[in-house]
């Protein structure tokens, strides 16, 4: 194929308008759920940990299938474009529907409605990931090219997730008096949402598809799936994404907690905590392609991982203060700014280097969101159980218990 040209500011800020949106829809889920299912749904805390696990596992059982299955709904349509756009709708609407009040019905009637549409927004994001990620090959070629995009794509993801720390716990306080504030919070995010997918339908809504799709009789999935097992370096890419996955999923989801009953604050201070952490990681994305042009992926990759641990080992055996919480979520924040960028790109090069010999791209992508979430769903795992260590922390928590969370 010959080599196309840059993508044009328009496409950058479009694509990267899409993880924007997606990211609004989805990104209060493991910043708020977890606190949200067992303070005001009453969920208990090792069911609620379980709960947000289950959507994480059928997505690894779903999403190469999902991939592989975009695929074949592209090449019907010409276009990956339509997919995004039916994200454009969906996505929002489940963010909204996720918060709507169940404590009136039963708890085995609440885990079960609640399970579902975790399940549903979790299978909805992977189409429009594996869409919106498989886009950028027909949008441009050559891995410098596509590195750009992805930096967009990081971009977009880390603003709103810095927005979605700073503003939701502050929607949450205003509307307080409205079922907790939390749906409130998803109203005003799902509308954010719905307006930043629709501008990046609307950048990519006539790029064609180009490559990435099997042949026409392809073989069958499990097949498929093994042959993509010859591609080392793209499944050690994958496993680095898992590891990320379970260490951030973790930190976010236990932070509501440690802000609460060991810093003694309010939901507004969790703005305090979290937004150096994301301020450090729009740092980490926005240098990362300026670096790799200086530096071999290979060192790039070990010093980010080393930087990410030091945060790590920091923010939970250094001193429960906030500066010192804030200090060690930073260096964490711009360990995993860099892995992203780094990750995301090194993940499709390989994968479009063996799509290019007839293998679906999307059923790379599948694979790849399915080790994403593996490590999401083993974060949430491990806090959920050791919250059921902890105990009962209520409005005055005991001492033992209090104890029990600060080494959780």
């Amino acid at each position: 194929m010959a080599e196309m040209r840059a993508p044009s500011r328009i496409a950058l800020a479009g694509f990267g308008a899409g993880a924007f949106g997606s990211t609004l829809s989805s990104g209060v889920v493991p910043l708020l759920f977890l606190f949200y299912l067992t303070e005001f749904a009453k969920v208990p805390p090792a069911l609620a940990g379980v709960l947000l696990a289950i959507p994480k596992l059928a997505d690894l059982l779903l999403d190469p299938w999902i991939g592989r299955r975009s695929d074949n709904a592209a090449r019907a349509a010409g276009s990956r474009s339509h997919l995004i756009a039916f994200s454009t709708f969906s996505l929002p609407l489940i963010l909204v529907v996720l918060f709507v009040p169940t404590v009136a019905f039963p708890m085995p009637v609440t885990i079960f409605v609640l399970g579902s549409f975790l399940v549903l927004q979790s299978l909805l994001l992977t189409v429009f990931t594996v869409a919106h990620t498989a886009i950028a090959s027909d949008m441009c070629d050559g891995m410098e090219h596509r590195s750009t995009l992805m930096s967009s794509r990081a971009l977009g993801q880390t603003i709103a997730g810095l927005l979605v720390t700073v503003l939701a716990p502050q929607i949450v306080a205003r509307f307080s008096a409205f079922h907790g504030g939390y749906l409130g919070a998803a109203l005003v995010l799902a509308a954010g949402a719905f307006v930043a997918l629709g501008v990046c339908w609307w950048v990519v809504r006539r790029v064609p598809l180009r490559t990435g799709v099997e042949r026409e009789r392809p073989p069958s999935l499990p097949k498929a799936l093994r042959a993509t097992l010859r591609n080392k370096a793209f499944y050690g890419v994958a496993l680095i994404l898992v590891l990320l996955g379970t260490s951030s999923t973790a930190l976010f989801s236990a932070l509501p907690y440690a802000n609460k009953h060991l810093l003694k604050a309010g939901p507004e201070n969790l703005s305090v905590l979290l937004t150096p952490i994301f301020v450090a990681l729009l740092a980490g994305v926005a240098a990362a392609p300026w670096v790799a042009r200086r530096v071999a992926p290979a060192r790039i990759l070990g010093g980010a991982l080393f930087l990410a641990l030091v945060g790590v080992v920091w923010f939970t055996a250094g001193p429960r203060t906030l500066m010192s919480m804030v200090a060690g979520g930073a260096m964490f924040g711009v360990a995993c700014g860099g892995l992203t960028v780094l990750i995301t790109t090194l993940a499709m090069e390989t994968a479009t280097r063996s799509s290019a010999k007839g293998e679906s791209l999307g059923l790379y992508l599948g694979v790849l969101f399915s080790a994403e979430k593996l490590g999401q769903s083993l974060g949430g795992i491990v806090v959920g159980i050791g919250l059921d260590w902890v105990g009962t922390l209520g409005a005055t928590p005991d001492a033992p218990s209090l104890q029990r969370l600060a080494s959780l």
